[in-house]
């Protein structure tokens, strides 16, 4: 797909030379009157957007044949975006072109600073789906990890560190906010190490009642206490050759941190009411939600113990904090959950890209889950609205065009430079400016230029 490429299939041809005037200045615009002379076209490039106006000869005063060639455009390439353009008495076969898999619409006479800002977002949403992909298919584990989805490079980063402390058996010590794919991390290293076919036992020490902890972790013996009617084998020794996962271990006990940090210098347990000490090979991942330095300051948790566990720490970025990976992450999720029901939606709405992208998320990838398993259940319509996600309560004024204008811009820059390591060289040739123009963008816009590892 070529970014700057543009198809526009218009059979007037006063209209083609107005729009292609307009939009020249932007993008390499191609002209075709007609179904066949468009799809002869698309046989030699693949345009980034396709602005299709319906009504098409030999019937242009039908929507047949657009809507025709749309199908058949869309079933040629996954991401080129087809933008359908309509008078103001033909709304019904746009509603119908976007059920067909057209990504937006606008209306007649053509407003061009207004269709550069649909054809942007079209473009942005279209190179995120195709990086990914490609992305995917050359290095899988980069972009792809344990069901993990992620293109920003705060992501692929942590990709790439976990993969290589899989390889190891050092402890590990994963930090993040709630909902950010922890435990979903802890899984993956352990898919990837040589432990793999041996248990992956998770404790959750924030949910085990405290007097019942100790048994939990490291087992008992019969009579032991009261009501130990037999032996209990702990989690620890569960994890024998595997993965113990230690889930929010912030929550532990100070008295347990004891007996725990033993287990990582020793690498023995001894059961409740035993004796005997008893040797566990096993690899130790914790994961907490809670600032773990903190809690060493306050004297709420052991600081041999956060030094034990911390030899790899890996951080789990909140989802604002690799917001380009939105869209992508939300198709992910809708193709996942619609095969519960069957396929029956094809994607989601403009204006429900446009919420999710405004949202803060505060409750990271988790709640994105399960507004868009929610909203798969509720939906009716074929593709997916702001309503569907409970997204379109509260919503802000809509933006004027120069807040439109100022945002695409922020939004497209500071997408390049973290595509681009923050390299200004490279940045700037890839959006088309000088190094002084895109200087003078970035203080323009107050964005940072230094990666934030968080």
């Amino acid at each position: 797909m070529d970014k700057n490429k543009i198809l526009l299939v218009e059979d007037e041809s006063g209209m083609a030379r107005q729009m292609k005037w307009g939009l020249s200045d932007t993008y390499d615009v191609s002209i075709a009157r007609d179904a066949p002379n468009a799809l002869d076209i698309l046989e030699h490039i693949t345009p980034s957007v396709v602005l299709l106006d319906l009504g098409l000869p030999p019937c242009p005063d039908s929507a047949e044949e657009g809507l025709s060639l749309l199908e058949k455009i869309t079933r040629k390439d996954d991401y080129t975006k087809v933008i359908v353009t309509t008078g103001n008495t033909e709304r019904t076969n746009a509603m119908e072109a976007i059920s067909l898999g057209a990504y937006d619409y606008y209306e007649k006479p053509v407003n061009i600073d207004e269709l550069k800002i649909i054809i942007s977002r079209a473009i942005y949403l279209a190179r995120l789906e195709e990086d990914l992909n490609k992305a995917r298919s050359q290095d899988r584990g980069s972009t792809d990890f344990d069901g993990m989805i992620g293109s920003d490079p705060c992501i692929t980063d942590l990709f790439t560190m976990a993969r290589k402390v899989a390889k190891t058996d050092f402890p590990v010590l994963i930090q993040g906010k709630s909902g950010t794919g922890k435990d979903r991390l802890a899984h993956a290293i352990h898919m990837l190490s040589e432990r793999a076919q041996h248990p992956f036992v998770i404790v959750d020490c924030g949910a085990i009642p405290d007097n019942l902890l100790e048994s939990e972790l490291f087992g008992h013996e019969r009579g032991a206490f009261t009501g130990a009617h037999k032996k209990h084998i702990g989690k620890i020794e569960k994890a024998r050759k595997g993965t113990l996962v230690l889930d929010e271990i912030g929550e532990l006990p100070l008295g347990l941190q004891v007996k725990l940090l033993r287990f990582l210098q020793e690498g023995t347990v001894e059961r409740i009411g035993g004796s005997t000490k008893i040797r566990i090979d096993a690899r130790v991942i914790a994961v907490t939600n809670v600032d773990l330095l903190k809690a060493v300051n306050n004297n709420t948790f052991r600081e041999d113990l956060f030094y034990r566990l911390n030899v790899i720490p890996l951080h789990c970025p909140a989802l604002k904090d690799h917001a380009q990976d939105i869209p992508v992450l939300a198709k992910y999720f809708l193709q996942t959950y619609s095969h519960e029901i069957g396929q029956r939606f094809k994607g989601y709405s403009p204006q429900a890209i446009d919420a999710m992208n405004e949202y803060p998320w505060p409750g990271n990838i988790r709640e994105m889950q399960n507004r868009v398993r929610r909203a798969v259940v509720m939906a009716e319509k074929t593709y997916i609205t702001p309503k569907d996600l409970e997204l379109d309560h509260g919503k802000p004024r809509e933006k004027t065009l120069k807040e439109t204008r100022y945002s695409a811009e922020c939004s497209a820059i500071s997408h390049c430079l973290r595509k681009h390591n923050y390299n200004i060289t490279r940045a700037a040739q890839a959006l088309d400016v000088s190094r002084p123009t895109l200087h003078d963008l970035i203080k323009k816009h107050g964005i940072s230029t230094q990666r934030d590892h968080g």
